[in-house]
């Protein structure tokens, strides 16, 4: 093999190799004052999209990190949430084939995001993630999901939501 193979191949193993750990870190995203709402609910869609991975429903156990304390409160503990999650009105945003924010509106410590979702089943629903900035406790300034709202199964236009 040539010193130009070897260099090749030891490049695209030194990719490959480095790919996980950065998936890994992504998966592992905790609330931060430095997210926006946006980069809040697409992180939750990201690993509600990828559920089963590493186990079973660890993708809903990250999305519960951010949900609000008060939501956490209301939804908890995470066997109830996780159920919540398997719900008809949710099971869309598990494994979906794809998940989009399409709007955000904030207004001072408030945010709500428009999402359409592509469910692994094929069908498509909206949900708007309402989200608030929390001022006390352990994250203080960090954008966390208050609640989720589940629209009509979209048909061939958006749904009239006044975001």
């Amino acid at each position: 093999m040539s010193s130009g193979s070897w260099l090749l191949l030891f490049a695209i193993l030194a990719f490959a190799l480095c790919e996980p750990a950065s998936a890994q870190k992504a998966a592992e995203l905790s609330p931060k004052p430095e997210l926006t709402p946006q980069q809040v609910v697409e992180y939750q869609l990201s690993v509600l999209q990828h559920n089963d991975e590493p186990t079973p429903d660890a993708g809903i156990a990250r999305a519960f990190l951010f949900a609000s304390p008060a939501n956490q409160r209301s939804t908890g503990p995470i066997a109830h949430f996780i159920e919540m999650v398997h719900s008809p009105g949710y099971a869309a945003l598990l494994n979906a084939r794809e998940a989009v924010v399409m709007r955000v509106q904030m207004e001072e410590n408030e945010a709500k995001v428009l999402t359409h979702v592509f469910s692994a089943a094929g069908s498509e629903m909206y949900y708007v993630f309402l989200l608030s900035k929390q001022s006390e406790g352990e994250h203080s300034d960090c954008w966390m999901t208050d609640g989720v709202i589940a629209f009509q199964q979209a048909d061939q236009e958006q749904p009239k939501v006044g975001i």
